[in-house]
């Protein structure tokens, strides 16, 4: 049996407490991030938090680039510990070189966990 993780009705925001890890410093930031199945990332942070946890930064050549309807929008890219619950993920985090600043939980991750998106009901997160 799966252990819920999180749930909340159609018309709520979509928010989930996820705890950010840099692997190297061991430090830990607790952040609530919206559900985002539109974008294909990790974890979307705003600069500040990005900055404190970026200790596996990539090169700037492996930065993905997004098209979004504002244009093209380049992100800093770094290794991360992802944790969700009791799921532990090692991904990534990104914040954008420029624009504005958001807190979303995005595809890649999503892909690891089981959601199930209950018709007119709620949206309900698992442990796999």
């Amino acid at each position: 049996m799966a252990l819920v993780l999180n749930c909340f009705r159609i018309n709520n925001r979509p928010e989930v407490e996820v705890e950010l890890i840099d692997p190297v410093k061991e430090i830990s930031e607790k952040i609530k991030a919206i559900i985002d199945t539109g974008f294909s990332g990790w974890v979307l942070v705003p600069g500040s938090i990005y900055s404190r946890l970026a200790s596996l930064e990539l090169a700037e050549d492996n930065w993905r680039t997004y098209s979004t309807l504002s244009g093209n929008i380049k992100m800093r890219t770094a290794k991360c510990i992802i944790k969700i619950g009791d799921v532990r993920i090692m991904g990534y985090i990104e914040s954008p070189t420029f624009g504005r600043e958001m807190t979303l939980l995005e595809r890649e991750v999503l892909k690891k966990l089981k959601v199930e998106i209950k018709k007119g009901e709620e949206i309900c997160i698992e442990d796999p």
